[in-house]
């Protein structure tokens, strides 16, 4: 059986609020954050697992699993039926990236206006996902922060073919976008994992605020990057 595209956006777009509803489920079910020992009254410590969905309150007289059996299966159940759908969506819609592109017409092929709008983009991109993430923690846990960071870059994927398509060099937008987000993306991530450590654990959970300019900066060198074939 054939998945047409459209119908693997559905099936990634299902299979991601899925996601995040299930996070917030998972999360919610699991022992307090906050206060451990509300939870799990004279706990030395909680064990956490998030596949299988499991939560263990350490006490002196041995283990206690704080969520039932019926509980876990029923979270690894739906989780599984979310991950065949969005692997099989985002699986359908990548390959789709390696089939040539239908004809179209030739972008107005605007590069200042193009690589200032990448800039935009990344600064953007990494205000909303300060944000985003630090909810996303606290709300799902790291399967909703691992959720809500493929939404936030397949978000950002259509914005910057949409800015392509608009003023780009023409050809094929969606590979241009998908290489100019997932590069910029991994650059930042890279950079901000390397100096964590400088950051500080005492400053706010945002991160540090220079990632929106340097968001924007990798966003747009990687932009003026992909002129350079079409110049010539």
């Amino acid at each position: 059986m054939t998945i047409s595209p459209p119908v693997a956006r559905v099936l990634a777009g299902a299979g991601l609020a899925g996601w995040l509803v299930w996070s917030m489920v998972v999360e919610s079910a699991m022992p307090s954050w906050f206060d451990p020992g509300d939870s799990c009254p004279g706990a030395r410590s909680v064990e956490r697992s998030y596949f299988p969905p499991s939560a263990t309150c350490v006490t002196a007289d041995g283990p206690v699993e704080y969520l039932a059996g019926s509980t876990t299966l029923l979270l690894t159940v739906a989780a599984v039926v979310l991950a065949v759908l969005t692997v099989t969506g985002l699986a359908v819609l990548g390959f789709g990236l390696l089939r040539p592109a239908p004809v179209s017409a030739p972008g107005a092929r605007q590069p200042v206006r193009h690589v200032l709008g990448a800039a935009a983009l990344g600064a953007a991109g990494c205000a909303i996902a300060r944000v985003v993430l630090l909810v996303a923690v606290f709300a799902g846990g790291p399967p909703g922060v691992i959720t809500a960071a493929v939404v936030l870059v397949l978000t950002a994927i259509g914005a910057a073919a949409a800015l392509d398509r608009a003023c780009g060099p023409g050809g094929d937008p969606r590979r241009r976008a998908t290489v100019l987000v997932l590069t910029g993306t991994a650059v930042v991530a890279g950079v901000v994992v390397t100096a964590w450590g400088d950051y500080g654990a005492d400053r706010t959970g945002l991160g540090p605020a220079w990632t929106l300019p340097l968001g924007g900066v990798v966003f747009a060198a990687v932009a003026g990057l992909q002129w350079r074939p079409a110049r010539g």
